[in-house]
């Protein structure tokens, strides 16, 4: 019985959770899965004056003692880096019961929080994350389809 319960306590957060599809970057390798917080299709509504919140799940390939999030938003077929607030730009700091450095062939969970500012159009956009080592390698990218609503 005790085996049956850890079975489900397993399989039961990835059922209810937001895993949406993603597409895969030109360099890094993509996540093992992508958790947007409300979003059960693509594309994914980005409320104005809200963080759109997505957890990240990737595996790390080599040591990462350094880790930062880097963004881009496309629209309107113009590509532009997105700045994340200073308190957001260190990874490491909002891992998921991880710290770094972290060690090869560790699986991790990042949280990012996004800011939608109220003044963006509503429109459709595309967000590319990258998380760079301290070296400057891409450790694991994607992008998912969003429209700002």
């Amino acid at each position: 019985m005790s085996s049956y319960l850890a079975v489900l306590l397993v399989v039961l957060p990835l059922v209810f959770a937001d895993v949406v599809p993603v597409k895969e970057c030109k360099a890094g390798s993509l996540p093992l899965s992508v958790d947007v917080h409300g979003c059960k299709q693509v594309p994914c509504e980005l409320k104005r004056g809200e963080d759109a919140v997505a957890f990240v799940d990737f595996s790390v390939s080599d040591e990462v003692a350094k880790l930062k999030p880097v963004v881009y938003a496309t629209a309107l077929g113009l590509t532009i880096p997105f700045e994340m607030p200073s308190d957001r730009q260190d990874a490491c700091e909002w891992l998921d019961g991880s710290k770094c450095p972290l060690s090869a062939g560790e699986d991790v969970r990042y949280q990012l929080r996004l800011p939608v500012e109220k003044s963006y159009p509503p429109i459709a956009v595309e967000v590319e994350l990258r998380l760079v080592d301290q070296d400057e390698q891409i450790v694991s990218c994607f992008s998912v389809q969003g429209k700002v609503v």
